[in-house]
């Protein structure tokens, strides 16, 4: 039996991993199932997950996989093509579960970050920007800050606009024009404001 396994391993193509899962091999899909969990774990944690969550779909993606290289929707370039396609399809499942309806409503995920770790200085100065900025905002007369929630939150259009504020479209683009320009000059003249 041992020369039968061993005739078998000498036979097998350049991508053996995938021959031995298709053979249902328990050693090869264990050490896969190890060997790789571990980045998986990490990509679910730094895009809002938590170890359970990495579980979850570190197990859908790990089936996906094998029933892909059983019906032979996967070949390999090289023995470790197998591990970056198991990350994708475990990447693939988590963006999908966050864009889900369901986690919307409770999570927010940051897509910036995948594998780096935020810049702490780039945090700050950024989160000092949005400070300024909506202190400017704060401080510009009701019709502006109306009419810039109008445009940029709700995004509507100036047809709309111009309805709500009761004037007509072209008034309101200027209006917009003059709201934005006097925020600008409010940033730029606050001292370390954005230049």
């Amino acid at each position: 039996m041992q020369e039968t396994n061993n005739q078998k391993l000498k036979d097998l193509p350049l991508n053996r991993t995938a021959v031995l899962i298709k053979q249902n091999d328990a050693a090869t899909l264990k050490e896969l199932y190890k060997t790789n969990f571990a980045k998986v774990k990490r990509y679910v944690l730094k895009n809002s997950g938590d170890e359970q969550q990495a579980k979850d779909v570190y197990q859908e993606a790990f089936v996906a996989m094998w029933r892909n290289v059983k019906d032979d929707k996967f070949s390999a370039e090289s023995e470790t093509a197998i591990n970056g396609y198991l990350f994708k399809i475990a990447k693939y499942k988590w963006l999908d579960h966050v864009r889900s309806v369901k986690y919307k409503n409770t999570t927010f995920i940051n897509r910036e970050i995948e594998y780096d770790e935020p810049d702490t200085d780039e945090t700050e100065a950024q989160n000092r920007k949005i400070k300024l900025i909506m202190e400017s905002i704060n401080q510009l007369g009701e019709r502006c800050q109306l009419l810039l929630k109008l445009f940029y939150f709700e995004r509507k259009s100036f047809k709309e606009i111009a309805e709500i504020l009761v004037m007509d479209e072209a008034s309101a683009r200027n209006a917009k024009y003059r709201c934005q320009e006097q925020l600008k000059k409010m940033t730029q003249i606050i001292p370390h404001g954005p230049k």
